[in-house]
């Protein structure tokens, strides 16, 4: 039998899932959560699940990778679930250590598949989606990754600046530059900081 959680801030959503997911037979829904938080604390009182389906935007302030990596750290497979596939989220939580991502409006079929798929260690991702993954980020100079890395980790401009050797407003640039080349490639970026998972950390700054 699987056991199997979920986090989801939209409190209708376990409920949709487990009349999903009430047809199978090796299929169990142990826990429903609407923070990672209260997921842990939970699941630390009784049996752990194996697979735990998150919710990608869990409108409470917390990055999707972060959110994949704690759940990891409790030896759980992790299939996020979102309303849409967004290349930036589906690269950075499977890096984080997710193992499928699957649309919200996928069948029972596909989502019970999903979970046995993640369950036995394999990755559980659509074509389209897996297309995204390899495609490469846009290319950033040196600089670049330097200011976004500092910038997205929690440098203020001033410290970024100060960090670098330049000045606020060529900070200001570059972040500038960066936001055109994803705006360049019809991924537009609300927020720079969470980029940082899209690139390796640069060297240090000399």
């Amino acid at each position: 039998m699987i056991r199997v959680a979920v986090i989801d801030n939209d409190k209708l959503v376990p409920a949709g899932l487990r009349a999903l997911l009430a047809g199978t037979t090796d299929i169990t829904l142990l826990h429903t959560a609407t923070t990672v938080t209260d997921y842990l604390a939970a699941q630390a009182a009784g049996p752990a699940a194996d697979v735990v389906l998150l919710d990608l935007r869990l409108e409470d302030g917390t990055h999707p990778a972060a959110n994949v990596a704690a759940l990891r750290a409790t030896g759980a497979a992790v299939l996020v679930i979102s309303v849409h596939g967004d290349r930036r989220h589906v690269r950075a939580t499977i890096r984080a250590g997710a193992s499928g991502y699957l649309i919200k409006d996928d069948d029972a079929d596909k989502l019970a598949g999903a979970i046995g798929t993640v369950h036995s260690g394999h990755l559980a991702l659509t074509t389209e989606l897996m297309t995204l993954i390899n495609d490469d980020p846009p290319e950033l100079s040196p600089q670049e990754l330097h200011v976004l890395y500092l910038y997205g980790t929690g440098s203020t401009l001033a410290a970024t600046a100060r960090r670098l050797g330049i000045a606020i407003p060529t900070v200001r640039s570059y972040l500038d530059r960066i936001r055109a080349k994803w705006a360049a490639t019809d991924e537009p970026v609300d927020d720079i900081r969470a980029l940082i998972h899209e690139y390796p950390h640069p060297d240090p700054p000399t």
